[in-house]
């Protein structure tokens, strides 16, 4: 039987989202390697897990910059890979044609990375292992780029271990998410054993994953979502297990944060927009919905995307807003 947490991704601000598939672009123009990095669970205990991760970096000008990318719940490093649009970069392509090195990385329970027993998460677990990732990386700056669920646990390193991040890129969440529709979500969640693509993992039922066939009503705009992409989706579910830190996630820290920030949410994110939600009609809203919730003194910017959904790299009009996520990179981060 599904635990509630599941109905709201452990209460945080923006939840869910997904990691993707196998065969995506690799950068071109980078150099490409497979790191594994071993991690304790939580403080204390054994390092006896692994992160594993594509780090890519610029095979021209490199800015000295790293963007360590999370994927939201359901996805694991390939999201950042993927071309949401066949004839553009994906996320990756174009951070490194622009001078900036990533890390995408398979969070924990996802992907390559191990994936314990339900019971051996802490509730800190999520953040806790990419912390230690970021000790590897720290003699270089750091921003750490998330979407849904992987910014949640971006804002709440930020938090708890501000040294080492030196900015954020918040994608697919606000400090005001359509807490309606996530109640709805939560519906469609089964266990990962029930899941038809992913019994061969053998995942207890700590482990979670939407039902096949729901992706596209709830992660896509369709106007801008190619069918083969939304397929391709479907036919590649990650199972997660979330967060049970009961402040995971709680929109009173962001207050504590003292990066620069930039908030990036599409327009038709049925999961973050709406009524009693975030105002996603443009960039300007956006960000006075979002400036209450951080300091008074916060460097803070938004960005709404036109015609995109939650997903928003998987939508055609990706590559129209990745520059604008390099030239915030490089007027914040020095």
């Amino acid at each position: 039987m599904l635990e509630k947490k599941w109905l709201v991704a452990g209460a945080t601000a923006a939840g869910l989202v997904l990691g993707l598939v196998p065969g995506t672009a690799i950068a071109v123009g980078a150099r490409c390697e497979a790191v594994e990095i071993p991690v304790a669970m939580s403080a204390g205990r054994p390092v006896d897990a692994r992160i594993s991760g594509t780090l890519c970096r610029p095979r021209g000008r490199d800015r000295g910059v790293l963007q360590v990318l999370l994927a939201g719940g359901g996805y694991d490093r390939n999201y950042w890979s993927w071309r949401g649009d066949s004839r553009g970069p994906s996320y990756v392509e174009a951070m490194n044609r622009a001078g900036y090195a990533t890390f995408a990385l398979d969070r924990i329970g996802t992907g390559e990375s191990s994936a314990p027993s339900s019971a051996a998460f802490a509730p800190d677990s999520q953040v806790f292992t990419i912390h230690q990732v970021l000790r590897k990386f720290r003699h270089e700056r750091v921003v750490l780029v998330g979407n849904s669920l992987g910014s949640t646990i971006a804002r709440m390193i930020a938090v708890r271990y501000p040294a080492g991040v030196d900015g954020l890129i918040l994608t697919g969440e606000s400090s005001t998410p359509n807490w309606a529709a996530f109640e709805q979500l939560g519906a469609d969640f089964i266990t990962a054993a029930e899941h038809p693509l992913l019994k061969s993992r053998k995942l207890d039922d700590g482990y979670g994953v939407l039902r096949p066939g729901v992706r596209r009503s709830w992660f896509y705009y369709g106007p801008t979502a190619a069918d083969h992409i939304v397929a391709r989706d479907e036919a590649n579910p990650e199972p997660d297990v979330f967060p049970s830190d009961p402040e995971f996630g709680s929109v009173d820290l962001n207050r504590k944060i003292k990066v620069p920030v930039l908030v990036v949410v599409g327009q038709y994110d049925r999961l973050i927009c709406g009524q009693g939600a975030s105002d996603c009609s443009s960039s300007a809203a956006l960000l006075a919905g979002e400036r209450p919730y951080y300091a008074p003194n916060a460097d803070l910017e938004a960005l709404a995307v036109p015609n995109t959904g939650h997903v928003l790299n998987l939508h055609r009009t990706a590559p129209g807003f990745y520059p604008q996520l390099a030239h915030w990179t490089q007027r914040h981060i020095r």
